[in-house]
């Protein structure tokens, strides 16, 4: 069974689809998964896919558009300073929602609230969580589970991995990224610049701002859950060293990790290695959140 929900993040309306197995009984309590998608990719192609396969194997689901994305409300920015609260503590100020934006630190705090969304569900074990993400949403995913002990089973497919990072485990703005970010501090420019031109398949901009401040690969070191890394032979958002590959030679030695690699480039873990791969992934959260 699905369910439109609606989950708060930081005030904001996120719109989710919980997915609930058919055979649940009453009082009963079920492992969960998160999904996340990549970049900006909307929760309809994951509700149409992944969760419900993956509910059908008997887990509880749940599917989210990131603040900005699809059915989602966005943040709101204004550009004027505020005025004083009425009686009821409310201001009215004109604003601009701020739309297809992928700045991977807000979007792991959506994350971080669709877990609290999700674990506080009548139907779900909060002692047995999974988190499984693609894309930019299987770096998402590794990021959260070096910080987050209620995780306890991982998939992450094609991930990205964000900057490489030099031997402290730091990053540093380029030139340009500093120089616009500083530009916006100041306010001489209001919205993130738009590119003329670019992929249709990645949809709105990055915030250069933040991406060199995402870091996976460092939190990666921290995973102590189980971890299925699906990977593409042919990755071309940077090669398999900056996706998967970087992934499994994040997380540490002690930590149960399963790395797999298809033939084919990013997008075919979505078409032609899609029911293998999802297999892949039900297996893996069946072994290690089901028996448990």
């Amino acid at each position: 069974m699905k369910k439109e929900v609606t989950i708060w993040s930081e005030g904001t309306r996120m719109a989710g689809d919980l997915f609930l197995p058919d055979d649940l009984r009453e009082e009963e309590k079920r492992p969960a998964i998160l999904l996340c998608h990549g970049w900006g990719g909307p929760k309809s192609h994951l509700s149409s896919t992944y969760a419900p396969f993956f509910c059908k194997g008997g887990f509880v689901c749940l599917t989210f558009d990131y603040r900005g994305w699809f059915e989602s409300d966005a943040r709101i920015a204004t550009f004027e300073k505020q005025p004083a609260p009425d009686a009821d503590g409310f201001v009215t100020l004109r604003g601009k929602p701020v739309r297809e934006i992928v700045d991977p630190l807000d979007q792991n705090r959506d994350i971080n609230n669709a877990l609290d969304f999700l674990i506080s569900q009548p139907a779900v074990d909060s002692s047995r969580i999974g988190l499984w993400g693609s894309s930019f949403g299987g770096g998402h995913v590794l990021y959260v589970a070096g910080h987050d002990p209620r995780i306890k089973a991982v998939v992450s497919q094609v991930p990205g991995m964000g900057p490489a990072p030099d031997e402290r485990g730091f990053v540093a703005p380029g030139p340009q990224v500093q120089q616009l970010a500083s530009a916006m501090a100041r306010g001489d420019i209001k919205e993130l610049p738009r590119p003329k031109e670019q992929p249709e398949s990645l949809k709105g901009i990055g915030d250069f701002r933040t991406m060199w401040r995402y870091r996976p690969r460092v939190a990666a070191r921290n995973i102590k859950a189980p971890t299925l890394i699906i990977d593409q032979e042919q990755e071309e958002y940077g090669g398999r060293e900056n996706s998967g590959l970087a992934a499994k030679n994040a997380i540490p030695g002690t930590t149960i990790v399963k790395y797999h690699v298809f033939a084919g480039t990013h997008y075919d873990i979505y078409e032609r290695n899609y029911r293998e791969s999802a297999r892949m992934a039900l297996d893996w959260f069946t072994e290690h959140l089901m028996h448990k």
